[in-house]
C-alpha cells in the first residue's frame, strides 16, 4: 500500500521534489512504526476500562505484555500499523510540495504516535465513541475506512489550508480556464 501511495504522490509532484516525497513515504513507514510500537498502540488499545478517552494500560506500550496475552497482539499490531501509516501518508500527499522535510518528519511522528492512535482508541479500542462496550456511543466503522480517511483527510485538509497553495506549481494562474464555464462542460458533467 505504501509503495502505491509513494508512486502516486511521486507522479503528482514536479521532478525536483520526487526524492523529497519518496523520503517522506519511507519515513512514514520506518519511524512511524517505531512511534506506533512505542506509544501509539498503547494509546489505541490500552484502555483499562471501557469507554475511556485514551489508553493507559502499560502492557500495550512497546509490546511489553504481548507474549503473556492469549490474543496474538503482534498480528494485531502489524494490521493496525498499516492503517496508521496509511493515515500519515494521506497527509503526505495533501502537503506535497508545501512543507520542508524536517517539519513533516516531526508531524508524521506525532500523527502515527499520538493523533491517529487516540482516535482509533475512541472507536476500535473500546473507547467512548465505539460500539465495543456499553459505555460507547455506538459508532460502528464499517470495514475500517472511516477512521483512517477521516483522520488523514482532516489533518491533510487543515495542513493544506494553513500552508496555502503549492508555491510555483502554476506559472500563470490567471490564464487557467474555468471548466464549468465551457459550453461542453455541462454536457460532460451530466453524463
Amino acid at each position: 500500500m505504501q509503495l502505491g501511495f509513494a508512486l502516486l504522490e511521486n507522479g503528482m509532484v514536479r521532478s525536483k521534489n520526487s526524492k523529497n516525497i519518496l523520503i517522506k513515504n519511507l519515513f512514514d513507514v520506518c519511524v512511524g512504526a517505531i512511534a506506533f510500537w512505542l506509544i501509539g498502540f498503547g494509546f489505541a488499545f490500552g484502555h483499562s476500562e471501557p469507554g475511556g478517552f485514551i489508553g493507559t494500560e502499560g502492557g500495550m506500550f512497546a509490546a511489553a505484555d504481548f507474549a503473556k496475552l492469549e490474543t496474538n497482539y503482534y498480528l494485531l499490531w502489524i494490521f493496525q500499523f498499516s492503517f496508521a501509516a496509511t493515515s500519515a501518508t494521506i497527509v503526505s500527499g495533501s502537503l506535497a510540495e508545501r512543507t520542508q522535510l524536517p517539519a513533516y518528519l516531526v508531524f508524521s511522528t506525532i500523527m502515527t504516535g499520538f493523533i491517529y492512535p487516540v482516535v482509533v482508541g475512541w472507536c476500535w479500542g473500546g473507547g467512548w465513541l465505539g460500539d465495543a462496550s456499553e459505555e460507547g456511543k455506538g459508532f460502528h466503522d464499517f470495514a475500517g475506512t472511516g477512521i483512517v480517511h477521516l483522520v488523514g483527510g482532516t489533518a491533510g485538509f487543515i495542513g493544506a489550508y494553513i500552508l496555502g497553495p503549492r508555491y510555483g506549481k502554476e506559472k500563470n494562474a490567471e490564464d487557467r480556464k474555468n471548466v464549468l464555464e465551457e459550453p461542453h462542460a455541462i454536457d460532460w458533467m451530466s453524463t
